[in-house]
C-alpha cells in the first residue's frame, strides 16, 4: 500500500473560489446545526444545549451542541461490550481497507466539511483547505502504516512455535481540540480505530459540528456506531467522565497544559476495582520560537513570522510567539515587519481577500484584550484596520522586558513578542529557555549555525529557513517534549503502536500424539 499526501487545491483559480464560495454562503440558511449524543444505537438531543455564536457575526448561532453526561457514557460502554469484538476481530487488512474508505468520503463531502469549519472557527480559507487535506492523510496513512507494521511475527524452531502479535488496547476516550477541528479530531479517532479499537469521540463543544460531519463519513464508509461514539459536551462533566471510569483503556487528549496535567494526576490514581493501567496521550501546546540569524534572508524571515505568528490569529500550539533577532539585522527586520502586519487584511473569512479573521469567542476576545492593555506600553507594531463587530484582536508586536511574562505564557492569539541577540548561540539559549519544547524555527544561510541548532535546540519539530506551522503527515510527525506533551508523534510511524499492546505465545510442538477425546 502506497501513501500519498492528498492534493491542495489551487484557489487563485475562479472556478475553485466559485465553488466553495458558494457552499459556504448556503451554511447561513442551514444554522443553527442541531447535534446530537451518539452512544451507539441510539441517537439524542440533551436539553440546554450549548450555544456556539459565529466568531465574525456573534448575533448569529451556528450550533446548538447536546450535553453528554455520565449516564450517556454507561451506555456507550455497554452498547461497545456488545458491538467490539466484531471490530477487534476483523483482519487488520479489513480495518485498513475500511479507513481508506473514510478517506473517499470525507473527499466526497470536502467543501460542506470545510465550509461548516469555517462558520465555526472562522479559520481562512486556504488553512481550512490544508487542515482538510490533513484529515484525509491521516485516515490513509494510519491504513497504510498499520496493514504495514501491526502484522503478526513469527520465530518457528524445532520443537517450538513463537509468535508476537498486537492486541488494541480497548476503549479509547479521544478529546480533542476547537482549533483543529477537521485534522486533529479525525487523526485522534482514525490511529485508535483501524487499531481494532473503540473510540469515545468527545470534540470540543465550539467546533462540535464539523467533529458530527466527519463522524457521520466514518460511520459511513462502514466504521460501526457501536465503535465509534460521539459524545459532545463540556469537558468538566463528559470529558471528566471519560477520564475516570474505570474501563477506559487510554485517554487520548489535545488541549491545554492545565488540563493535561489535571488527567495525568487523576489517571495516575488506579481505584478499587479499575483492572487497568491506563495509558495518558498528551499534546499540550508551546512557546515556539525563531532565531533569525545575522545572514539571514529577510524576505524569507518576514513571510515565515508573518504566516507562523499570525495564521489561523495565533491560536495553534506550535504557533510563533518568541522571535529572537541578531543585533546585525534587528532594526531593518523589525521595519519590514511592523510594515507588513500593518498590510494584513483583517475580516470575515467570507472575504477571501482577507488573511486574518476572528478569534474563536468572546471568551478569548476578552482574555486577549486583557493582555493587550496590560502589555501597552510594549507595543511596537499593530495591524491598524480592524472591523467594529466580531471577535478580532489584531496582529501585534512587542518588545517587552525579558522577565515578562509574554516570553513564558502560552498567549494562543496574534502576540508576537521580539528580542535582540547578539550571537545565534544566545539565541539557542533563549530558545531552549522555556517549559515547552514544540516547535521552533531557525532562519539562517550559515551551516554551521544550521548544524549547530539541529543538536541544541530542543523542539519536537524544528524548521529550517521556513515557517513553524503546518506540519505534513508523514513528512513532519507532530509533536513535542518537555510540558509541551508526551511524545506522541501524529502523522508519524508510530503513533499507531500508542493503541495496541504486544503479545507473545509459545506452543511446544513436540507432542507424544495428541489426545484420544480430540481425534473425532
Amino acid at each position: 500500500m502506497e501513501f500519498k499526501n492528498e492534493t491542495i487545491r489551487d484557489f487563485s483559480i475562479n472556478t475553485e473560489r466559485t465553488t466553495l464560495h458558494s457552499v459556504l454562503n448556503s451554511i447561513k440558511d442551514l444554522i443553527p446545526f442541531q447535534i446530537p449524543i451518539s452512544t451507539g444505537k441510539l441517537e439524542k438531543f440533551s436539553p440546554n444545549p450549548f450555544i456556539h455564536k459565529n466568531p465574525w457575526s456573534p448575533e448569529s448561532i451556528v450550533s446548538k451542541v447536546s450535553l453528554a453526561n455520565a449516564k450517556d457514557l454507561e451506555e456507550t460502554i455497554q452498547t461497545s461490550k456488545e458491538e467490539g469484538n466484531h471490530w477487534k476481530h476483523l483482519s487488520q487488512d479489513k480495518r485498513s481497507q475500511i479507513l481508506n474508505l473514510v478517506a473517499d468520503t470525507l473527499v466526497s463531502k470536502k467543501d460542506f466539511i470545510i465550509a461548516v469549519c469555517i462558520w465555526e472557527t472562522g479559520k481562512h480559507i486556504m488553512e481550512a483547505e490544508i487542515e482538510f487535506a490533513e484529515a484525509v492523510d491521516f485516515c490513509r496513512y494510519y491504513a497504510m502504516v498499520s496493514k504495514n507494521q501491526l502484522a503478526d511475527k513469527h520465530i518457528n524452531l524445532l520443537g517450538e512455535d513463537n509468535s508476537y502479535y498486537y492486541q488494541p488496547k480497548g476503549i479509547i476516550g479521544s478529546i480533542s481540540p476547537w482549533n483543529f477541528p477537521m485534522a486533529i479530531f479525525t487523526g485522534m479517532c482514525a490511529g485508535p480505530l483501524v487499531t481494532g479499537n473503540i473510540v469515545l469521540a468527545k470534540p470540543a463543544e465550539e467546533t462540535s459540528a464539523t467533529a458530527y460531519e466527519i463522524t457521520k463519513c466514518f460511520w459511513e464508509a462502514g466504521v460501526p456506531k457501536g465503535v465509534l461514539h460521539f459524545l459532545p459536551g463540556l469537558g468538566s462533566e463528559i470529558g471528566e467522565a471519560i477520564v475516570t471510569h474505570p474501563e477506559v483503556s487510554v485517554i487520548n487528549f489535545t488541549g491545554s497544559r492545565d488540563v493535561g496535567l489535571s488527567i495525568l494526576r487523576k489517571t495516575a490514581l488506579v481505584p478499587h476495582g479499575q483492572r487497568i493501567i491506563k495509558k495518558v496521550i498528551c499534546e499540550l501546546g508551546g512557546k515556539n520560537a525563531m532565531i533569525v540569524d545575522a545572514d539571514a534572508d529577510l524576505d524569507v524571515a518576514i513571510q515565515s513570522i508573518l504566516s507562523s505568528a499570525f495564521g489561523f490569529q495565533g491560536q495553534k500550539c506550535s504557533a510563533l510567539s518568541r522571535l529572537f533577532v541578531h543585533n546585525d539585522c534587528y532594526d531593518r527586520l523589525k521595519e519590514r515587519l511592523i510594515a507588513a502586519m500593518d498590510g494584513l487584511l483583517i475580516g470575515s473569512p467570507l472575504d477571501f481577500e482577507n488573511r486574518i479573521g476572528p478569534v474563536i469567542h468572546e471568551e478569548s476576545y476578552l482574555r486577549l484584550s486583557n493582555l493587550q492593555k496590560e502589555n501597552e506600553r510594549f507595543l511596537i507594531g499593530r495591524t491598524s484596520s480592524v472591523p467594529n463587530t466580531g471577535f478580532y484582536i489584531p496582529p501585534s508586536l512587542y518588545e517587552p522586558p525579558i522577565d515578562s511574562s509574554m516570553w513564558t505564557s502560552e498567549i494562543f492569539g496574534p502576540l508576537l513578542s521580539i528580542q535582540k541577540i547578539f550571537s545565534f548561540s544566545e539565541g539557542i539559549v533563549y530558545a531552549n529557555d522555556s517549559d515547552y519544547a514544540l516547535t521552533c524555527g531557525v532562519i539562517s544561510r550559515n551551516p554551521k549555525h544550521i548544524a549547530q541548532a539541529k543538536l541544541e535546540i530542543e523542539a519536537g519539530n524544528l524548521y529550517i529557513n521556513r515557517g513553524i506551522t503546518g506540519a505534513v503527515v508523514n513528512r513532519q510527525p507532530f509533536g513535542g517534549g518537555k510540558l509541551s506533551g508526551t511524545g506522541a508523534k501524529a502523522g508519524g510511524p508510530d503513533y499507531i503502536h500508542l493503541f495496541v499492546e504486544g503479545k507473545t505465545y509459545t506452543e511446544n510442538t513436540m507432542r507424544q500424539g495428541f489426545s484420544r477425546d480430540t481425534l473425532q
